[in-house]
């Protein structure tokens, strides 16, 4: 049972400081003092390494977000609502960390997905998760089905760039700007419909 909760432990020290500083900058030696884990007990878990780990990381922040949006997707009665919750989880989760946590898989994604294909598949399937979660809302707010894979990406394209820019302003108020255009735009789409 202690073996699982190492291995949980080592994962949540890793999103943490990956998410903060990145791959490169977040060394194992750092993750095993932070984590409070002997050094046998890294390689016990993670025999691939840093690489493994990173992408282990990279995956469980990826679902614990995927579970931010379901539960944003069942209290948002419709879309405006969602988008309102999901911009107060945003803007909380940029502000408590002085502006360090955007997007929990970008600054690793950037980094490492163009060169390691287990990092690669774990952002991959994170990022589907979320689409497809923007998508099943969107149709559930009116947007028709055909459209809705589209405008999801979009969604998702627009928010990310937007908790970028929040980064570098160190300002939630890109994102509060993206949020609301979005909103008028898929409000627009039902209204047309």
């Amino acid at each position: 049972m202690e073996t699982e909760g190492t291995r949980t432990r080592i994962i949540a020290t890793t999103v943490e400081l990956m998410e903060a500083q990145g791959y490169h900058a977040t060394g194992l030696n750092q993750i095993l003092h932070l984590s409070a884990t002997p050094k046998g007990s890294l390689y016990h878990h993670f025999s691939g390494g840093k690489e493994e780990l990173a992408a282990e990381a990279v995956s469980a922040a990826g679902q614990a977000f995927t579970h931010e949006l379901d539960a944003i997707i069942v209290e948002g009665t419709d879309l405006g609502m969602a988008l309102s919750l999901l911009i107060s989880f945003f803007r909380e989760r940029l502000q408590t960390s002085n502006f360090q946590k955007g997007c929990p898989l970008a600054t690793v994604t950037l980094e490492m997905a163009a060169t390691s294909d287990l990092i690669q598949h774990a952002s991959r399937a994170g990022y589907h998760a979320w689409l497809t979660r923007l998508e099943h809302l969107l149709i559930a707010s009116g947007c028709e089905p055909a459209r809705a894979p589209a405008r999801a990406l979009f969604a998702l394209s627009a928010i990310e760039g937007a908790l970028l820019l929040c980064q570098a302003e160190r300002s939630t108020h890109p994102l509060e700007q993206v949020v609301e255009e979005l909103r008028l735009l898929f409000e627009g789409d039902t209204k047309a419909r």
